[in-house]
């Protein structure tokens, strides 16, 4: 059959009889770095046209051909043949052939162009219907099915497409809903020059009610020509609305809140590399309203802008940060809005916060506790002079004396006291380049592997000696948690862990039931020795996915405020926790000093008059702000990125009393299941009765000084065995002293009556 339709091809000759058209040969790159040596013949009335291969994500060729011609197509592998697929699209887009993932190698079929095909309307992008706003009844029953597969939703074709001009605003709300019939669908959004040369940039399974899709694009072209794919997940079909909606232009007069203004002069904000702005901060004083003809008494100059975050960073409405910045491009320390100066500063995205609050509220209660917390504000943003709607302001957490004060460790500090402090490390998304993985895996999961980031040093600037260090001190307090001695208040982990900071970090995520709070955006810093030099837990980051109901696992799904989020491990999960509070809490000391602490902070502010007054003051304050915000970002009443169990408040107003029930069911939860009594918080023993000693680095390579007014130093094994004895009574300057071999080892300080046991740990490298 092949050899006669070649033979009947080449006698009739190119187009004799018929019309000539475009078809178009696409290839396409799940991975996106191209077909890796893969490519394909085209060859037409068997002559050899081009030797085609996809780039990227994808790429195509448009080539000109007439009634009677012949088209075959030979395919050579490359590497990563799972990733490539490959179409032949005719004169109307309709689908010739395709292969993929894992193209057939060698020779296909000879296909005879017929440029009077004519597709049935919404079969593929050439032939799609005009969309229209407000809902409109479709079917995809019979339809065939198109070439473009989308990134989610179990793609199996079936599906139909729609054109639709973006509107003055720039923006579209995409829907589907019930009829009946199809109650599981798919949708996509494709942009491109042409029909048949498009890429994907939106895709959605089920971020509308139930199992339908919802799909936002903002800050388009107005008047520009965008593609909506609609499709059955898993092949389904059958009958569906399909609604669009314009929320319109959203015009600000003035707020109660700052302003802030932003104008990137044509340049596009991208991440990971900072373009120049220029901002304007419109801000009269707290409870003042400012207007958008104020001039800019709190801030205008220059910023270094970029997207920030990692799922954020997905979000229709950007999460960004940015450095205020002097002309010629060095740091510019500014107080903001009534925060101290400095340079470095975040603008967070509210699209998975209703309330505007869940962040703000975590920072706040956190500095209650008595501990360094970003401190933040709600703003609206305008940026090259569209509504954005409302952010956090707040400080990006770094190393400075009004926010993480720690002290400055330089790349020349690398011994004594020196090395020791200042660490700010993190709990996140990892590679072998930013981070160290931890010695001991979580006790429940022993198969697990954990990581912890270098943030401060930054991985790029951090020494092998203070990488050494920090990773040794970390090693040092796992040791001694999971020793059998791990609850002695001198031999074990209260030695190296500052357990109050631990404690209110606790009741801060176990409060807010954090999905990410024990696994991601997790920080940690360490101090110098002389300044304490323990590791602390905190600043608290990243609360958007807390404070609510998710339907992701049995631990954050309870609407009955159970579940323990430090569990996190028991759950899928993007990112493992070490477990530490599972042994944490094996030590009844820390259990009665944490429920202590919860009751005093219940007393307090733990209570919901308390939180019911704070989330009521800025619900009141958002009255007519969160009107602006929701006309740009029309998500109420709706699951837009973390997975929330329905129903889902469709009022403002009924966001925050459901805000401050949860709160409340998670509070009555919280007094049954932590421990039960506090009998009072142990007093540790108070310097002055101890002989005062110091003694730094630890961990050690080996070699450790010593300030102290003790009389005698004595320096034992683990098992008892006496290895040195120091005189220190008429010791003038301070002690220095070695110990040759790795382990762990007790110091003893004699004096005045008084014994003072401390540990050191020396890595061997």
């Amino acid at each position: 059959m092949k050899s006669t339709l070649l033979c009947l091809a080449l006698i009739l000759g190119a187009g004799a009889f018929g019309q000539c058209c475009d078809y178009t040969l696409v290839g396409n790159d799940s991975y996106g770095d191209g077909w890796n040596g893969g490519h394909l013949n085209l060859i037409v009335n068997d002559v050899l046209i081009e030797n085609f291969t996809a780039l990227d994500q994808g790429s195509s060729l448009m080539f000109e051909v007439c009634d009677g011609d012949a088209i075959q197509l030979e395919y050579f592998s490359g590497e990563y043949e799972n990733e490539n697929t490959w179409y032949l699209l005719g004169g109307v887009g309709n689908l010739i052939a395709g292969d993929g993932p894992e193209p057939e190698v060698g020779m296909t079929d000879i296909f005879i162009v017929d440029c009077s095909i004519e597709p049935d309307p919404g079969s593929n992008p050439c032939s799609a219907m005009e969309g229209q706003i407000g809902c409109v009844e479709v079917n995809n029953a019979t339809a065939p099915g198109s070439p473009f597969s989308p990134w989610c939703a179990n793609f199996q074709g079936g599906d139909l497409w729609f054109t639709y001009v973006v509107p003055e605003s720039g923006s579209l709300l995409f829907t589907t809903e019930s009829l009946g019939e199809l109650n599981d669908t798919g949708l996509a959004v494709w942009t491109g020059p042409s029909c048949t040369e498009l890429q994907q940039v939106f895709c959605d399974d089920d971020s509308g009610p139930g199992y339908f899709s919802l799909i936002p694009v903002f800050n388009l072209e107005p008047g520009s020509l965008i593609y909506l794919q609609l499709w059955g997940y898993g092949g389904q079909s059958g009958a569906v609305n399909i609604c669009s909606m314009d929320p319109g232009t959203v015009e600000l007069e003035s707020s109660v809140l700052p302003i802030l203004l932003i104008e990137t002069n044509e340049q596009a904000i991208v991440q990971e590399d900072k373009i120049t702005a220029d901002l304007q901060v419109l801000y009269n004083g707290p409870g003042l309203e400012n207007f958008m003809t104020d001039a800019p008494s709190d801030y205008d100059g220059k910023i270094g802008i970029e997207i920030r975050g990692a799922t954020s960073a997905g979000y229709p409405q950007k999460p960004y940060g940015f450095e205020t910045r002097n002309l010629d491009g060095t740091n510019n320390n500014v107080p903001l809005v009534d925060m101290p100066a400095e340079n470095d500063w975040v603008l967070l995205s509210n699209f998975n916060d209703r309330s505007f609050i869940r962040n703000t509220l975590a920072q706040h209660l956190f500095a209650k506790m008595g501990n360094y917390a970003p401190r933040s504000t709600l703003c609206e943003v305008l940026l090259n002079g569209h509504y954005q709607g409302v952010y956090v302001l707040g400080e990006k957490i770094k190393r400075d004396a009004e926010r993480l004060d720690i002290a400055t460790l330089n790349p020349d500090e690398n011994a004594g006291d020196d090395v020791t402090g200042g660490y700010l490390l993190q709990m996140n998304y990892w590679n072998n380049e930013n981070s160290w993985e931890l010695s001991y895996s979580p006790p429940a999961h022993p198969t697990f592997d954990v990581h912890l980031r270098y943030e401060i040093p930054k991985p790029e600037v951090i020494t092998p000696s203070q990488k050494d260090y920090i990773a040794a001190f970390v090693d040092s307090m796992e040791t001694a948690l999971y020793s059998d001695a791990f609850d002695d208040p001198i031999a074990g982990y209260r030695e190296f862990l500052d357990v109050e900071s631990f404690i209110d970090y606790f009741l801060l995520n176990e409060l807010s039931r954090n999905n990410d709070g024990f696994k991601k955006s997790r920080f940690f810093h360490k101090d110098k020795y002389s300044n304490g030099g323990k590791f602390k837990a905190g600043p608290p980051w990243d609360f958007d996915w807390a404070w609510k109901n998710l339907a992701s696992c049995e631990i954050f799904e309870s609407t009955e405020g159970a579940g323990w989020a430090h569990l996190i491990n028991n759950c899928p999960t993007d990112n493992y926790t070490p477990e530490w509070y599972v042994r944490l809490l094996q030590d009844s000391t820390f259990g009665n000093h944490l429920r202590c602490r919860y009751d005093e902070y219940r007393a307090e502010f733990l209570n919901m008059d308390y939180l019911g007054n704070y989330v009521d003051s800025v619900s009141n304050l958002l009255v007519d702000v969160q009107a602006r915000h929701y006309q740009k970002w029309p998500f109420l009443g709706i699951a837009a990125a973390s997975p929330e169990l329905e129903p889902i408040p469709e009022t403002y107003a009924a966001e925050m009393e459901a805000l401050k029930d949860w709160i409340a069911i998670r509070l009555d939860w919280l007094d049954a299941n932590l421990p039960q009594e506090c009998t009072g918080i142990p007093i540790e023993i108070a310097e002055e009765s101890v002989p005062a000693a110091r003694i730094y680095p630890n961990p050690s390579t080996g070699q450790f000084t010593v300030h102290s007014a003790a009389d005698y130093l004595e320096i034992f094994t683990l098992d008892g065995r006496l290895l040195q004895t120091h005189d220190l009574r008429n010791q003038v300057a301070p002690l220095e002293f070695n110990i040759r071999q790795k382990g762990l080892f007790v110091c003893v300080f004699h004096g005045a009556g008084q014994v003072d046991y401390q540990r050191v740990m020396v890595e061997m490298h």
